[in-house]
């Protein structure tokens, strides 16, 4: 997906299979060629960015027949911001909706927690919620 800032990669992605790993690994290629960082920094950011799309594919509706997640990389001087917009939580049995947390060693935002310098996410219960992580752009 083409956008308007030069500094901005988006990619509409839709539902994948949590076992296609096929599928993970052209997000996670796609992601490191875009992030014009060390190769160190484009791999935190790849996994990020794969981590959040699985995520979003197993929790939420982006996951089910039909739907998508859209996963944006926006690169910035001394940082890559990473975030994946999904398209709501579906109601467990209770009718509560789930909200992202990292929990211990479990991957997805475990992992996320591990790789960025801070994650948040925005929305409301059963509308898309979006996952922002930040990305340090210098080597370690």
């Amino acid at each position: 997906m083409r956008t308007s800032d030069d500094r901005v990669s988006a990619l509409r992605i839709p539902a994948v299979d949590p076992q296609d790993g096929d599928g993970y690994l052209n997000i996670y290629t796609w992601a490191h060629r875009q992030t014009d960082a060390p190769t160190d920094v484009a791999d935190r950011v790849a996994r990020v960015a794969v981590a959040l799309v699985r995520n979003a594919h197993q929790w939420t509706r982006s996951g089910q027949p039909g739907g998508h997640a859209t996963l944006e990389i926006v690169r910035g001087r001394f940082d890559i911001a990473v975030s994946v917009t999904d398209e709501g939580t579906t109601p467990s049995p209770a009718g509560t909706h789930t909200f992202p947390v990292a929990t211990p060693h479990t991957g997805g935002l475990h992992t996320v927690d591990a790789l960025a310098l801070y994650w948040d996410w925005d929305g409301g219960a059963g509308t898309p919620i979006t996952v922002r992580a930040l990305i340090d752009r210098r080597t370690f």
